[in-house]
C-alpha cells in the first residue's frame, strides 16, 4: 500500500491580500452607521440642553427683570456696564454667560456657545417693560434655510455651530455676522451650504407671560 507525504498548504498572498480587503470593507462598514449614531447623540445632547439654556434666560428674566448680557471676555459671566446697565458688547452679541445662568460652557462638541440680546431687553437700568417688544430696533427675526420667517421680534438666540464649528455655507455665515437676522433648520449636507447650526430663541410672547407670572411684569 503506497502512503503519500502529507503536505500542508497555507494562504498565498493574493488570497491573504483578499482576505485583508473583506474584513476593511466589513469595518469600514460598521464605522459608518456607528459615527452617524455618534453624531445624531450629540445633536439630540446638545438641543436638548439649549431648551434647557432658553429656559434659564427666561427664568434668569423672571428673576431679575432684564436678560442676561452677553460674556465677552471668556469667563462665563455677561459683561455689563454697571453704571448705565447697559451690556458692554456692541453689538450684543458673544458667548453665553453659562456662569451667570448656571448651565454648561459647551455644547456636545466642545464648543462655546453664541448668544445675542436685544439691548433693550438687557438693560438692567430700565429694565424689561411690556412696551420693549414695540419699542426695540434690535429685535432678531428666525427664518429657515428657504427664507421663510420661522419667529419674527426676538428678544435673545442661542446658537450651537454644530460639529462643522464656523462653517462657510450661506446660512451658517449668516448665524455668524452679528446682524439680527438667523437661520433655524434641518442638518443639511447640500454642497457648498452644508449646515448643522443648532438654533434657539426666546419668544417674546413667552417671556412677557413668564415674567407677568412671576410678579416683574406690569
Amino acid at each position: 500500500m503506497t502512503s503519500y507525504p502529507s503536505t500542508s498548504r497555507g494562504f498565498s498572498l493574493v488570497e491573504l491580500s483578499i482576505v485583508l480587503v473583506i474584513v476593511g470593507l466589513v469595518i469600514a462598514g460598521m464605522l459608518v452607521p456607528l459615527s452617524a449614531q455618534i453624531d445624531q447623540k450629540n445633536y439630540n445632547e446638545t438641543q436638548k440642553t439649549m431648551t434647557e439654556i432658553r429656559d434659564g434666560l427666561i427664568g434668569y428674566a423672571s428673576s431679575n427683570g432684564y436678560l442676561p448680557c452677553p460674556d465677552i471676555t471668556g469667563d462665563g459671566v455677561e459683561d455689563r456696564d454697571t453704571t448705565t446697565g447697559v451690556c458692554l458688547a456692541n453689538p450684543t452679541e458673544g458667548d453665553l454667560p453659562w456662569a451667570d445662568l448656571g448651565m454648561g460652557k459647551q455644547d456636545a462638541w466642545g464648543q462655546k456657545y453664541q448668544y445675542r440680546v436685544a439691548q433693550d431687553f438687557a438693560n438692567s437700568g430700565n429694565r424689561i417693560t411690556l412696551a420693549s417688544a414695540a419699542a426695540s430696533g434690535f429685535l432678531m427675526t428666525i427664518s429657515d434655510s428657504s427664507g421663510t420667517n420661522l419667529a419674527l421680534r426676538v428678544p435673545a438666540v442661542v446658537v450651537s455651530k454644530g460639529k462643522s464649528g464656523a462653517g462657510t455655507g450661506a446660512n451658517e455665515q449668516e448665524n455668524s455676522d452679528k446682524d439680527v437676522f438667523f437661520v433655524s433648520d434641518v442638518p443639511s449636507a447640500v454642497a457648498g451650504n452644508a449646515f448643522d447650526d443648532i438654533v434657539v430663541w426666546v419668544p417674546s410672547t413667552l417671556l412677557l407671560s413668564r415674567m407677568i407670572s412671576a410678579g416683574k411684569l406690569p
